[in-house]
């Protein structure tokens, strides 16, 4: 030491640090204080370097800091700025407080709340239908055709879709083979377009039958009456 040395005095008491029990002046003598130039920290109880009084988790080792003051450690928690989350369970950077899914990378939102993560929902908005498998724009829980991309509807319940149903507001009926206006279910001749009715069941329409009412006759009277006198005439002419 030469007259321009100024001995080192930490705490400013007026007791130079060499001859100074206590260098930092917190009370806790030299021997005991685990940092003793620093008056605010003396105990390390984890012995992190991290003296406890600064330590956010003074009995952890592995931590030290909790910048956002979610009651995580900064070193393990993966929003160390974010007091809402501190975990991210499926690592897709989105966390678990936020994460819809948090257990699947995946997906991240289900915006309508079905239970369907948005990226796989092909109804996001609609918390009604999440799924197209025919991919005709209808959701399958309002397909009546699901697997079927050329049908959606069947209004009036027969298991036919309105789109190939010839009736498709009147369950009896879907077809129309003839094209004469009349189901294939009520038409009596559904392969012949003049006819759709046979009201006394004898095989003949009753567009053609002369006695629609008569299962016994089809054919006008006069005709028959023709026949009859056709038949005396050539009798006679035997006769004769």
């Amino acid at each position: 030491m030469n007259g321009t040395d100024v001995p080192t005095d930490t705490d400013g008491d007026w007791e130079c640090d060499l001859f100074d029990d206590d260098d930092d002046g917190d009370g806790a003598p030299d021997g005991d204080d685990q940092f003793p130039l620093d008056g605010s920290e003396w105990d390390d109880s984890d012995s992190d370097g991290y003296g406890d009084n600064g330590d956010a988790f003074p009995a952890d080792g592995s931590e030290w800091a909790d910048s956002d003051g979610d009651g995580v450690g900064d070193n393990g928690d993966p929003f160390p700025s974010d007091p809402n989350e501190w975990s991210d369970t499926d690592g897709d950077g989105v966390g678990d407080n936020s994460d819809a899914f948090p257990g699947d990378a995946s997906e991240t939102l289900d915006t309508d709340g079905d239970g369907v993560g948005d990226n796989s929902d092909a109804y996001p908005l609609d918390s009604s239908e999440w799924v197209d498998s025919d991919g005709d724009g209808v959701g399958d829980n309002s397909d009546a055709f699901p697997g079927d991309a050329g049908e959606t509807l069947d209004t009036d319940g027969d298991g036919i879709g309105d789109n190939s149903d010839a009736y498709p507001l009147d369950s009896s009926e879907w077809s129309d083979t003839d094209g004469d206006g009349v189901g294939d279910n009520s038409d009596a001749f559904p392969g012949d377009a003049s006819e759709t009715l046979d009201t006394d069941g004898d095989g003949v329409g009753d567009n053609s039958d002369a006695y629609p009412y008569d299962a016994t006759l089809w054919e006008e009277e006069v005709d028959r009456t023709l026949m009859l006198l056709g038949s005396i005439v050539v009798v006679l002419l035997v006769l004769v």
